[in-house]
């Protein structure tokens, strides 16, 4: 396990807790909706990362701010690169239309923004 998965991991057991008794092992649907909900890194330095895909033949528009994702808080990522090296938290991203858009098994539709939360990092594979 790397560090943010360490990380990562800690945060959901800080989260997941019923009432006062001790935290629970496994991930609630309240914990993601939590953790998804405060739009900045959750505990302050656990955050949502988009990467493009080295093998990528286009750019890869990422938001820090999905409230806001179509009036301007967007970057353009270059294949082989990181959200992180632009901003700190990333909350989704935009597959252009006429492009596919892939993680290994998982496939996200063309022309829209697509939400991840904190506790993802994702890696995609843009062929347009």
């Amino acid at each position: 396990m790397d560090y943010k998965s360490s990380l990562q991991a800690l945060a959901v057991l800080m989260l997941v807790r019923t009432s006062t008794a001790a935290p629970t092992l496994e991930m609630t649907t309240s914990a993601t909706t939590e953790i998804e909900a405060r739009g900045e890194c959750t505990l302050g330095f656990i955050c949502g990362e988009v990467r493009n895909d080295k093998n990528s033949n286009a750019v890869l528009k990422v938001t820090n701010d999905w409230s806001k994702r179509d009036s301007g808080a967007y970057k353009w990522i270059s294949p082989g690169t990181s959200s992180d090296t632009m901003m700190k938290d990333a909350d989704g991203f935009f597959v252009q239309s006429r492009c596919t858009a892939t993680s290994g098994s998982k496939k996200w539709a063309s022309g829209q923004w697509h939400k991840i939360n904190d506790l993802q990092t994702v890696t995609v594979k843009i062929i347009c």
